[in-house]
């Protein structure tokens, strides 16, 4: 498989991806990779501004204890939090699986959003599995 460099606007958030997910810029800061046939995954890269209190362990901690999620680290050394959360609505029932790291005052909130009843198709498998990798290599700077 081929693979593309991803560097933020801001130029502090870095990963491969692979080369056959499209890549979009949504809103401001917040970036789409998909396929017309999977799921989508989303990053959203934040930088805090201000007077340096923000706390990036309690942060982890708080939101890993709303969302019954688990305090992880990737190889690259950043924290993040992992935990599913689900959207059911009239038209669709999604599951989404979210990472959420937390690095002095940056945050970085990655989704992978899949239709529920897709979750055992090998395509998503494999995707969600090329998705753990971009986790796992994810560098903040």
């Amino acid at each position: 498989m081929n693979y593309n460099e991803f560097i933020s606007n801001q130029e502090w958030l870095k990963f491969t991806y692979p080369s056959n997910l499209i890549n979009i810029e949504e809103e401001e800061g917040t970036y789409l990779f998909y396929t017309e046939e999977t799921g989508s995954f989303r990053v959203t890269p934040l930088k805090l501004e201000g007077n340096g209190n923000f706390n990036s362990e309690k942060y982890l901690i708080d939101l890993s204890d709303e969302n019954k999620g688990k305090i992880l680290e990737n190889k690259r050394g950043n924290k993040y939090v992992y935990y599913i959360s689900y959207s059911l609505d009239e038209e669709d029932d999604l599951t989404i699986f979210n990472w959420v790291f937390a690095v002095d005052n940056k945050i970085v909130y990655c989704s992978y959003t899949i239709d529920t009843d897709s979750i055992n198709d090998n395509n998503i498998m494999s995707e969600k599995n090329e998705i753990s990798k971009i986790i796992e290599m994810l560098i903040i700077q």
